[in-house]
């Protein structure tokens, strides 16, 4: 894949490196069993140990598609922090917007027919660490300025679902469930990937 110039290209290539290192391996490798230890019985690796690398590559795939948005939509940011989207501001702050009562009085505005209790109010915009940055407001970013459309934004969704699967928690569940990682589990992550790329090549380098 080749990525625009100012992406972390060299972490992102190393990382598809090994991620089709993983995938030749994946399907290269075989094994054979203690009653049938001859190269003639060798077999592919079972569901145990095949989820492993499944879920391994999910993971690495969701991180390069977060790395990349977050890559772009951080420049999208910089290049104008007040001009900027709403939900491209949203990635990188967090507003804090509290009431503080005066007295606990109620007063009644006539003409207005209001009643309430008189307050102040504390509204302040606080800049976000890159690490509290989620993948979800970069994904909603990334549609809302038109880098690609709802199809797109449900497949990174999915992929970003099935990320957090892999902590031991939710895996848990999902295996409960009845649903190992799997083959398809992979592909679905390599497409997303790819067609995230050709999207934000188009969106940088418009035709």
């Amino acid at each position: 894949m080749e990525f625009p110039s100012y992406f972390p290209r060299e972490v992102i290539a190393t990382q598809l490196t090994y991620l089709d290192f993983h995938g030749w391996l994946m399907n290269n490798l075989r094994h054979a069993s203690e009653d049938e230890p001859n190269e003639d019985a060798w077999s592919p690796l079972g569901l145990s140990v095949a989820e492993g690398f499944y879920k391994t590559d999910v993971l690495m795939y969701a991180s390069i598609c977060e790395a990349a948005l977050f890559s772009v939509i951080q420049d999208v940011y910089k290049a104008d922090p007040a001009g900027a989207h709403e939900s491209v501001k949203d990635c990188f702050r967090r507003i804090e917007d509290k009431f503080q009562h005066l007295c606990d009085h109620e007063m009644d505005i006539l003409a207005a027919a209001v009643k309430g209790r008189l307050c102040l109010r504390f509204k302040k915009e606080i800049p976000l660490p890159d690490r509290d940055v989620s993948f979800a407001s970069l994904i909603e970013a990334g549609e809302s300025i038109g880098m690609y459309g709802s199809d797109l934004r449900a497949r990174l969704d999915r992929l970003r679902d099935d990320r957090n699967t892999i902590h031991l928690a939710k895996q848990i569940q999902r295996h409960d469930e009845f649903k190992p990682f799997e083959k398809i589990d992979r592909a679905r992550a390599k497409v997303t990937t790819e067609r995230l790329r050709v999207a934000l090549v188009d969106f940088l380098i418009p035709f």
